[in-house]
């Protein structure tokens, strides 16, 4: 008799985003799908994490960095304080450190490289943060505060985490104003030094501060550092903002490095997506050298391409919430994917845990009452599902592309890949450049310092835009794509459009 599971409608997937996916939990009163159901790849070090020796995380965006960030804050949250931090809305939404720490544009490519500007800021903003956390649920009487610190770590006393951050903030606005440096219009490269110098100072004297106050408190304090990212823009705006992830992760390093040498048990994790650390500004820097030692990979491009990929069991693992535990993976598989071959399902996505959570989470607002589908009904939830995808692919070019270009690049789509399905129209890639160059004009506007079309095209390529095909040696097709871990494509190979957007605009 065959076994009955449960509908795509009983079926609790869960959210594409885990930091999306936790806030619903916290509104409902229950648990996250990730952490009743979690799951990452086998490789993943997590004892090297939980003890403190590895403490960032990279990978593509959608390969499941916040959910490894949240479970590791739950694991350890029953012997640590911890606090997760977003850093888009911490450093960039909440307080302008643009506004902080103006980028001197008149340094050479050289100086910038080497330039350390927002890395004193953010370790400042960070030790408030555990400053804070040292105070919750202890005695307050210190007698060792440095002098210039001494009204602000009043303040920090009985303020809340978040106030902590805003004090952390107006604390760095008042060094910057009385070294005498006006934020809005810097001239003077050596103000701007010495500012920074004002600052590190500062913080050397907090450091000491805080260390002597945990080990007198006995602090056991974790801190996560989620969605570090920076925006493509200008040239200098790209410059500002590479930059600025690249300071995070040196303040973040110096800080654990300090902490371990001073045998405190305080612990700062981050989360990075891996094509930022490409970049030239942060692979020049020191954490280039040492990121295998300090963190860990996500990759799931590394997998045949088969029922046996991982992602499938991700997958059961959540599913299994509502079918039971008892339903074996072959019913799973035969069920919910009837039709639906796994090379087939992999190579229409990104293959990645995003994709796959989202996919099934259209399938549960289009069709709630089935477990399976007929052919019509596949076709039209890959629509639905590539429609989807679009538009966060499109929220991902906006950081990068202006609103003009993304409207110039859907006219684009729209008028090509028509052509690409029913004519069978292939291009080259200078060809496909070309196609494109629209795009790259509307965005590039009158900017005198933009970035080049070889790295308009870079961009593309690292989104999921497209890949190139080329005959192999042996015979048969090769495929290169960003997202199964090449890191450019091939100069001389057939543009080959992602299947999901083919399927969009199609």
């Amino acid at each position: 008799m065959p076994t009955i599971l449960p509908t795509f409608g009983e079926i609790r997937i869960g959210e594409p985003d885990a930091n999306a996916e936790h806030f619903n939990a916290l509104r409902a009163k229950e648990n996250p799908v990730f952490l009743d159901a979690f799951f990452s790849l086998p490789s993943f070090p997590f004892q090297d994490f939980e003890k403190g020796q590895k403490f960032l995380v990279y990978g593509q965006k959608g390969t499941g960095k916040t959910t490894v960030m949240r479970y590791l804050e739950n694991s350890l949250k029953e012997n640590f304080t911890t606090h997760f931090l977003l850093f888009k809305r911490t450093f960039i939404e909440e307080s302008d450190l643009q506004d902080i720490s103006n980028v001197p544009l008149m340094l050479d490519e050289r100086s910038i490289e080497k330039f350390r500007h927002y890395m004193h800021s953010i370790k400042r903003i960070l030790l408030f943060i555990l400053i804070k956390q040292s105070y919750i649920d202890t005695e307050s009487t210190d007698s060792e505060i440095p002098p210039l610190e001494k009204s602000w770590i009043e303040k920090l006393r009985s303020s809340s985490i978040g106030d902590a951050i805003g004090i952390g903030f107006d604390s760095l606005r008042s060094i910057w104003s009385s070294a005498g440096v006006d934020t809005k219009k810097i001239t003077n490269d050596a103000l701007v030094l010495n500012a920074g110098r004002a600052v590190k100072r500062s913080n050397d004297d907090l450091l000491k501060f805080f260390i002597k106050r945990a080990r007198r408190v006995g602090l056991k304090s974790c801190i996560f550092v989620d969605e570090i990212h920076f925006a493509y823009r200008s040239k200098e705006a790209l410059q500002q903002d590479a930059m600025l992830v690249r300071d995070c992760i040196l303040a973040i390093q110096t800080l654990n490095d300090r902490f371990s040498e001073e045998a405190v048990d305080v612990r700062i994790y981050s989360a990075v997506r891996s094509e930022y650390l490409e970049h030239p500004i942060i692979a020049s820097a020191d954490i280039n050298h040492s990121v295998e030692s300090i963190g860990h990979g996500l990759v799931w491009s590394t997998y045949p391409h088969n029922r046996e990929h991982p992602l499938f069991q991700l997958l059961f693992k959540r599913f299994q919430l509502s079918m039971g535990s008892d339903v074996k993976f072959r019913d799973f598989f035969g069920t919910y994917f009837k039709n639906m071959p796994a090379e087939m399902f992999l190579s229409r996505t990104w293959a990645k845990p995003r994709d796959f959570i989202r996919f099934f989470k259209c399938a549960k607002d289009l069709y709630p009452q089935k477990s399976q589908l007929s052919q019509s009904e596949q076709n039209a939830l890959w629509r639905r599902y590539s429609e989807v995808s679009w538009n966060e692919l499109k929220s991902a070019a906006s950081a990068f592309l202006n609103p003009p270009a993304i409207e110039t690049l859907e006219t684009i789509f729209k008028k090509n890949i028509p052509l690409i399905i029913d004519k069978h129209v292939k291009y080259n890639q200078p060809e496909f450049r070309a196609v494109l160059r629209p795009v790259y004009n509307s965005s590039k506007g009158d900017h005198t310092n933009f970035y080049s079309e070889d790295h308009f095209m870079e961009l593309m390529y690292i989104l999921g835009v497209f890949g190139t095909r080329r005959a192999s040696a042996h015979g048969g097709d090769v495929i290169q794509t960003y997202h199964r871990g090449n890191r450019t494509f091939h100069r001389d190979g057939i543009v080959h459009v992602h299947p999901s957007i083919l399927k969009a605009f199609g």
